[in-house]
């Protein structure tokens, strides 16, 4: 081949590679469109799983889709929130923290990405126990702290929320504070008071501390709703159990 034809081959070669690349990125936001649609009807866990399965197919067709890889995370959540034993859990997590922190090294200032990796974090560690996730601890403070700087109010007072569970579920003698809880949690529900897990989280605090009447005014308060837009399987969930909750107290 002349040198003036390997030179025309290669400009084609290169001016090809260009023209696909918006293609690819085009290809990659219609997915995560896609996943969008099936993430709504969450309800249905298999459709919840084919949103998980096309977020990373987006991620694929384009590594630096930041979206994609927190919204990944995002519904790997539910997942997770929906599989029974610890052990598949700890699996379903796993994937969780891998697309949180993909987010993270695509935009070091990630929102999305810190806050469900600190959320997948306190997940995983509840599914492997207590004594064996002592070192998320640490880890999720520092993820919450980068979501507060950021925007404190992110997910309707998610932040708050996740530390609030945290000290909750945390032994004392590691750190844990009942007080720090409801300090938490109080300020989740100031930034998200619609978003009735700030409240259910802080009822399960007052039955803690034996103060039922607070804690069965905040369940009665889940219960008449109404679910948010947007979240209305998590409301059915959050409804199941405050209910499981008031029965107790009965």
């Amino acid at each position: 081949m002349s040198p003036f034809k390997a030179a025309a081959w290669l400009a084609a070669l290169c001016l090809c590679l260009s023209l696909a690349l918006p293609a690819l990125g085009a290809d990659s936001a219609d997915l995560v469109q896609e996943a969008d649609l099936l993430f709504a009807q969450r309800g249905d866990l298999a459709k919840a799983n084919q949103a998980a399965d096309l977020y990373e197919k987006a991620l694929a067709a384009d590594p630096k889709n930041e979206e994609a890889a927190w919204k990944a995370a995002r519904v790997i959540y539910w997942i997770g929130r929906n599989t029974e034993g610890d052990e598949a859990k700890v699996l379903v997590f796993e994937r969780g923290i891998a697309d949180a922190q993909k987010a993270i090294a695509i935009n070091p200032d990630s929102l999305g990405g810190h806050y469900w990796l600190g959320v997948s974090y306190g997940l995983y560690g509840s599914a492997k126990g207590v004594t064996k996730s002592l070192s998320l601890i640490n880890p999720i403070k520092e993820e919450m702290a980068k979501v507060i700087a950021i925007d404190p109010k992110y997910d309707e007072g998610g932040p708050y929320r996740v530390l609030g569970r945290l000290y909750f579920k945390v032994p004392g003698i590691f750190g844990g504070s009942n007080s720090e809880a409801i300090k938490n949690l109080e300020q989740a529900i100031a930034y998200g008071p619609a978003r009735w897990l700030n409240h259910l989280y802080l009822a399960e605090v007052y039955l803690d501390e034996g103060e039922n009447d607070k804690a069965k005014e905040l369940l009665q308060k889940i219960i008449q709703g109404p679910a948010p837009q947007g979240l209305e399987p998590d409301y059915a969930m959050w409804t199941a159990e405050a209910q499981e909750l008031l029965k107790k107290l009965q």
